[in-house]
Order: structure tokens, then C-alpha cells, then sequence
């Protein structure tokens, strides 16, 4: 008889995108059992991703959290990751870490693998491998990290926002560089600098 599944995972894989340190990708684990469910990761390359967190315990029915995983690596199709799960007992959720772990029956624990993309792939699967319907747009955690120096709005003109853009663009280039000034610049100063870098 199939057990039933403990965990949602949403999306069904880490979705990773760029960020300005690397590479981050972010999925929700929901509990969907009555009593508390515990996970804990592993992977293939322990030096290479770090993971918050490895290990918790969803006390439960509907508890969420979010795992966040970052790289400052190319992400290789070779990576991917263990999810351990395992139904507990109010005394083994409390406080759970990794030696209370270790005390657990591994008769008692399921496994699952998650890969690794680079895009967006929306889906989720049940622990377990098992079908689920996808989640609500509110439950999957897409990949994002802000870019303050790309944040273009609505200045009233397409003149005005070109002028933005640029700004923005060589501030990207430009910010580590100490002693530059780039306020005070024109836009036919900012196309120039822009255009002269891209030709070195």
C-alpha cells in the first residue's frame, strides 16, 4: 500500500536565476499531514550550494517555509538534491537538528530528488515523487532578486526613461569604481561613456 505523501514541494525543482553574488533559486515545502513533518537536504555538491534551511519541522497541517538555496557557481545539470522526509511525534518536531536526526528509525524516512534549472518551470510535486496539482500562484516561490540600479518606472516620456536607463546601466558598470561622479552627466555623455567601454 502506498504511503501517503508528507510534503508538497513547490515548484518541483530549484529554479535558479542570476543574482548580482551568483545564483539563487527559492521552493516551498507545505505540510499535508495532521501531525508534524520534518525534512532535511542533501546534495551532490555540499561545497558548493548553501541551503537555509537543511533541516526544520513543519508542526502542522498548511505550515509552510520557504527554502532558499544559493550558488556563487554555474549551475550543471549534474546538480541536484536529496529530500529526506519523516513523520514525527510532538517530542521529535521540538527543536529538531541535526543529531536529533540522527536518532530517528531510517526505516521511517522517505526520499526524493530535486534537480537543478536554470529558468522558470512552474509545478509541484507530493514527497515521495507522487502527483499533485499545482500550487496557487501565492504558494510558489519564484526566483527574484532585485537590482536597485535597474528599477526603471514611469517618468512621463520615452526621452526621460531612455535617460534612466543609461543612468541606470553605467551606474550597473560603473558603481565599484571610486572617485567617478555620474550624476551630473548628459545623455549624449552617458551614450558615449557607455558605447567607448563596450569597445575595449
Amino acid at each position: 500500500m502506498t504511503s501517503l505523501p508528507l510534503i508538497r514541494i513547490s515548484p518541483s525543482e530549484f529554479q535558479f536565476s542570476e543574482s548580482r553574488t551568483g545564483y539563487i533559486s527559492r521552493l516551498r515545502l507545505t505540510n499535508l499531514q495532521d501531525q508534524a513533518v520534518g525534512f532535511k537536504f542533501k546534495t551532490n555538491a555540499p561545497h558548493k550550494f548553501l541551503v537555509r534551511p537543511v533541516i526544520c519541522s513543519l508542526t502542522e497541517r498548511g505550515m509552510a517555509v520557504d527554502v532558499v538555496v544559493k550558488s556563487t557557481s554555474p549551475i550543471s545539470d549534474a546538480d541536484r538534491f536529496l529530500i529526506q522526509t519523516v513523520a514525527l511525534a510532538a517530542d521529535e518536531a521540538e527543536g529538531l537538528d541535526s543529531p536529533k536526526w540522527r536518532t530517528l528509525d531510517p526505516s521511517r524516512i522517505m526520499e526524493d530528488l530535486i534537480y537543478c534549472t536554470v529558468g522558470l518551470r512552474r509545478s509541484s510535486i507530493s514527497s515521495q515523487g507522487s502527483a499533485s496539482p499545482p500550487a496557487s500562484p501565492t504558494l510558489v516561490a519564484v526566483s527574484h532578486v532585485y537590482d536597485p540600479y535597474m528599477s526603471v518606472q514611469n517618468y512621463g516620456s520615452e526621452k526621460k526613461r531612455d535617460e534612466r536607463i543609461a543612468h541606470a546601466l553605467a551606474k550597473r558598470f560603473y558603481s565599484v569604481m571610486p572617485g567617478m561622479d555620474i550624476n551630473d552627466w548628459s545623455w549624449i555623455e552617458f551614450a558615449l561613456f557607455v558605447a567607448a567601454c563596450f569597445s575595449l
